[in-house]
């Protein structure tokens, strides 16, 4: 319902415009987040509406809603400042997301919305939350950025399995892909399995491979044992988006204990409690030192398994190390 506080015959005719655009989608070129400040104009709105209500047509034919309880056009300024904030929008593989926040921008031109205060996204498909305090939707692009802290859980917020945190999103919903920018931590725990935790500068989440990728500086910690590595590619499966198995790559370092292990690319099988070491992998423990094919740790039973190993050891210690 629409209340109009000026009305005159040119309010009326603002009025008009703006409900014309509102049903009309225009596509904007703008990707950079170039965020402004939650200010009120000091000029005074062209008209207030009580229970606005935009929908978008994206390039699926999907209908995107933006909803708020008030909002205040100001024409002079090209945007409406709303208060409760919903917006719906879809990725293209049909995810389906909620936004909520409690104050917002409008760019009528752009069809952009910036977001302010208590924003909470819901992946309703996939059952992650996230919430932050800025964020900015570009709406041509499909895009959803922020320069700010982030925490996200899932699939089930309520006693989550998947927790991760960080600083700076963007979002391309056209390609499925969250990246998180800076001081990224993530926590995983599955039912009978050993928890991970992984520290990264940086992680990307494809949502359509169901997969997540922590880069630079990787700490990867798990009971005793630490992972160092330069990638860490984590596969979850579809059914309960438990974690299936992980690949380190380029550069790997395992330290347990005394035991310090190396190679190129390590696939850790959280299930099996063991992890397998490829592209010269060596394991060196005191002098002791053995390089193989493959080296298998075994991570719940100190066990080392080898395969076609060589080099040295002391042999009052084989034992120790097999």
């Amino acid at each position: 319902m629409l209340s109009v506080k000026k009305v005159s015959p040119l309010g009326f005719l603002i009025l008009g415009i703006v409900v014309a655009e509102i049903l009309v989608f225009v596509p904007s070129t703008t990707e950079e987040l170039e965020r402004t400040s939650f200010v009120i104009p000091s000029s005074q709105a062209s008209f207030s509406i009580h229970g606005f209500h935009a929908v978008h047509l994206n390039q699926q034919g999907q209908k995107e809603v933006i909803k708020a309880k008030e909002a205040e056009l100001f024409k002079k300024e090209g945007y409406s400042i709303l208060k409760e904030v919903e917006i719906r929008i879809f990725s293209k593989g049909d995810h389906a997301f909620r936004i909520t926040g409690n104050k917002g921008k409008y760019y009528m031109e752009k069809r952009d919305v910036e977001l302010f205060d208590n924003i909470l996204i819901v992946s309703e498909n996939l059952g992650y939350e996230m919430t932050t305090d800025y964020l900015k939707y570009i709406a041509s692009e499909s895009l959803l950025l922020s320069d700010r802290n982030l925490y996200l859980s899932g699939p089930n917020p309520k006693n989550p399995s998947f927790v991760l945190t960080g600083r700076g999103l963007r979002a391309d919903m056209e390609k499925e892909e969250l990246n998180i920018s800076d001081n990224v931590h993530c926590k995983k725990n599955d039912e009978g399995a050993e928890g991970i935790e992984i520290d990264s500068e940086n992680a990307k989440i494809f949502l359509n491979l169901n997969e997540a990728l922590f880069r630079s500086n990787v700490v990867v910690k798990q009971r005793d044992m630490n992972i160092f590595t330069d990638n860490f590619l984590v596969t979850f499966n579809s059914y309960n988006r438990s974690m299936d198995k992980a690949k380190a790559f380029d550069f790997v370092k395992i330290v347990q204990g005394d035991r310090i292990a190396t190679c190129k690319t390590a696939f850790l099988l959280n299930r099996e409690k063991k992890v397998v070491m490829r592209g010269q992998p060596k394991v060196m423990r005191g002098k002791d030192v053995i390089e193989a094919k493959i080296i298998i740790f075994f991570t719940a039973e100190n066990k080392i398994l080898f395969d076609e190993a060589i080099g040295e050891v002391d042999m009052e210690r084989t034992k120790e190390l097999n």
